[in-house]
């Protein structure tokens, strides 16, 4: 057996969970063989060249918390941090043209507690007189469930746990609805109120910790492949480790005494003294279907968990729009969200004003043309934004990512398997596996700190064998 510091460890799959994985390990001094089935690295967090356009496209806008603590130590470590971009919370509702209910409190304010006097209209929004208490109440009874969520509410779906506890339409309608959904990326008749009540548990846990940003907005002042994907393989390459696309994992050598070695698609077998799959479900269950890791139960979870859409539409204009955040929830359109991405990365090209337009959870376009899903989005723009009627649309770009996230169903939680496994030095993580988390880049950081956490604390219990 090497000494723990050099052992060989593989990583499959170079999502965001794989890049994570594979540079803590390469930093605590691991020799790490990094293998990506795909031609190129980053996973779900891609970006592309658009024809006629300057610098990459990301796959959709990226939007994560100030209270991403496994994620922002990821950029931390590859040193990206000062291509993120800080914003106040994400709460800007257009209701119509020039109505946009958002934070307003006082700059002169301390910071905490201008975040709480700025958001202090969820609490009594607008919504009719009569409803209002009925809101306050509703608002109460979901703080109160965040504080210990109770696991019985994986039984329920979102929509049915607001209609027993009393939430007003009009709330809902304004509100808590598209709450859930951007939270989730899934509606609410159709997503865990447990996932609900345990993701803001989490947000709030993070902000009473003492991060007084913890809700705050971060996006991206670069692509994606800046951020996440090109340093981190600069960072593996500078300490010595492999990277292999273009081929992937298709069984596990397996022994009494444990893993002993990985058959790649090209024929090759490494041999190693750990590995950990950071593939989403759906790959892991055709991983399942072909080797050996089909013969144990406690994979099957891993079967049932489905994918939930998002789809978005890139739309250059030749003029800004007159937008008051960095991102704004739309109400009764087709688009959902508006991100202004050039005013994201602060530089205007001469491609024109960039615009990130998009639908969480969306199953009523992901399979529309290319063509009807624009001119929906466009109307959506013009009936919120008039000025879009004299501006010019220079290009478009659709993406439909049909496998954007997981599905947090009602019984999702018990599907959702551990970093370790019953294979002595196989491991697992991804936004999917036990992080009580929902699908996010954070679910996928923190799976990666988990995963890491296992494989070392496996090597040690190894090393402290072999010198007893």
């Amino acid at each position: 057996m090497r000494q723990q510091e050099s052992a060989h460890i593989l990583v499959a799959g170079a999502g965001l969970a794989g890049l994570a994985t594979a540079v803590w390990l390469a930093e605590a001094g691991h020799r790490v063989t990094l293998v990506e089935k795909r031609g190129r690295l980053g996973g779900r967090t891609i970006s592309f060249e658009v024809p006629g356009i300057e610098g990459r496209v990301d796959n959709g806008q990226h939007l994560f918390a100030g209270c991403y603590d496994a994620l922002l130590r990821y950029v931390d470590t590859i040193g990206t941090r000062d291509r993120l971009h800080w914003d106040a919370p994400p709460f800007a509702i257009r209701t119509g043209p020039d109505r946009l209910l958002t934070m307003r409190a006082p700059a002169w304010l301390p910071h905490t507690l201008r975040r709480a006097i700025g958001l202090s209209w969820l609490a009594w929004p607008p919504i009719p007189l009569r409803d209002r208490p009925a809101a306050v109440r509703s608002w109460a009874r979901i703080a109160f469930a965040a504080r210990r969520p109770d696991p019985a509410l994986d039984d329920l779906t979102v929509d049915r746990w607001f209609r027993r506890i009393g939430v007003p339409e009009s709330l809902r309608a304004l509100v808590l609805d598209q709450f859930v959904i951007g939270l989730l990326n899934e509606k609410p008749d159709r997503v865990s109120a447990y996932m609900f009540v345990q993701t803001l548990r989490f947000i709030s846990g993070r902000a009473l910790s003492g991060n007084p940003r913890a809700g705050d907005a971060v996006w991206p002042r670069v692509s994606l492949h800046e951020l996440f994907v090109a340093p981190a393989e600069r960072f593996l390459l500078e300490r010595g480790a492999e990277v292999v696309v273009g081929t992937g994992v298709v069984d596990i050598e397996i022994t009494d005494d444990g893993l002993t070695g990985v058959r790649l698609s090209d024929g090759r077998v490494i041999e190693v003294d750990a590995a950990v799959l950071t593939l989403p479900p759906w790959s892991l269950t055709t991983l399942l279907d072909r080797g050996r890791l089909g013969q144990y139960d406690h994979f099957t979870p891993a079967r049932k968990i489905e994918p939930a859409p998002i789809s978005s539409v890139y739309v250059w204009l030749d003029r800004p729009l007159r937008m008051r955040r960095l991102a704004e929830n739309l109400r009764d359109t087709t688009i959902e969200w508006v991100f202004d991405t050039t005013g994201m990365h602060g530089v205007e090209t001469e491609a024109g004003h960039c615009y990130s337009l998009a639908v969480s959870a969306s199953w009523d376009v992901v399979h529309l043309p290319n063509a009807e899903f624009t001119a929906a989005a466009l109307e959506s723009l013009a009936k919120h934004y008039p000025e879009v009627g004299q501006a010019q649309v220079l290009r478009t770009h659709v993406i439909h990512q049909p496998q954007a996230t997981f599905s947090a169903q009602p019984g999702f939680d018990a599907l959702r398997l551990p970093q370790r496994t019953p294979i002595d030095g196989l491991f697992l993580a991804g936004d999917w596996t036990r992080t009580g988390l929902p699908s996010t880049m954070e679910a996928a950081a923190e799976s990666a700190v988990l995963a890491v956490d296992a494989v070392r604390e496996f090597l040690g219990a190894r090393v402290g064998a072999a010198e007893g």
